[in-house]
């Protein structure tokens, strides 16, 4: 490896992808907690797991049991995977990164709160951008997207990944984050989804691990202070703003209109025939890109 990070002998099987020989291995522990340790992460080293129902549900339950911030739980396959709006998440084994974090978000004020899961997505594509390959933005709210996608969606937006936050009893909040890694065409679970193979080619999903770890350290220091930067980048990085949209609301109610902005509380602007309608969550669909 490029890094001089001796890699396990691992279970792996090969795949061909657009070219590519893909070698699909099991996550090396061992190799994890040496770039964890070169990159300085200050926090627990991951649990990683062959297979899990979900590692959101892991990391609830690790919440409860009193882990700190950081805590996080990273599986090679999940067979009962969340994402949001109750829907489901599932792969090949190996073929993605599945990963929950614990955040002690303390007494954060519900407007605090409420940036929380962007900052989330918005440090997930940090760590997709430090591979220096895909061009990733962010559908609202956490949504990963690659713009003028391989899979070649109506859209124009193939869905990478997207960021589940689940509040626990205890004011902790386990931030879910799922990203296709080597998915091929034929294994993408819709159309209009893609993968870090189809954009970019081969990923080393530890590496990739690593940097999202570091780069929400740096998005949560920034949502704990206040930092206007954090806001700034977001807005910079939502490909929703300025776009024609459908929003599905609770109550089986649907607003047209276009995206004027994201607000100070993380909640999109939708114009809607000149009357502004503040959307706190919902399924935005692009109508136009």
């Amino acid at each position: 490896m490029t890094d001089g990070i001796p890699r396990a002998e691992p279970a792996a099987s090969r795949l061909p992808g657009h070219g590519w020989p893909i070698e699909r291995q099991s996550l090396d522990p061992v190799r994890i907690a040496a770039l964890l340790a070169g990159a300085g992460w200050p926090g627990p080293e991951p649990v990683v797991l062959a297979t899990t129902e979900s590692t959101n549900a892991d990391a609830a339950r690790m919440a409860a049991a009193g882990a700190p911030e950081g805590a996080c739980v990273v599986a090679d396959a999940q067979t009962a995977g969340r994402g949001r709006l109750g829907r489901t998440w599932a792969s090949p084994p190996h073929a993605g990164l599945w990963m929950s974090v614990i955040v002690r978000a303390g007494d954060q004020a519900s407007t605090r709160l409420s940036w929380l899961p962007l900052a989330a997505g918005l440090a997930a594509r940090d760590g997709i951008r430090a591979l220096g390959r895909v061009p990733i933005a962010l559908k609202w709210p956490n949504d990963l997207v690659v713009p003028n996608a391989a899979c070649g969606g109506s859209s124009g937006l193939g869905k990478l990944g997207g960021v589940l936050c689940e509040m626990q009893p205890d004011g902790a909040v386990v931030v879910g984050i799922g990203i296709n890694v080597t998915l091929t065409s034929s294994e993408l679970p819709v159309p209009t989804a893609t993968s870090l193979l189809l954009e970019a080619g081969p990923v080393d999903r530890e590496a990739l691990l690593v940097g999202i770890l570091g780069a929400l350290r740096g998005r949560l220091a920034q949502w704990r202070a206040g930092d206007p930067a954090l806001a700034a980048d977001y807005r910079a990085a939502c490909v929703t703003i300025g776009r024609l949209i459908d929003v599905d609301l609770p109550g089986e109610r649907r607003v047209h209109g276009t995206v004027t902005g994201v607000d100070d509380d993380g909640h999109l602007l939708v114009d809607t025939h000149g009357n502004s309608v503040t959307v706190t969550a919902g399924d935005v669909i692009h109508a136009t890109i």
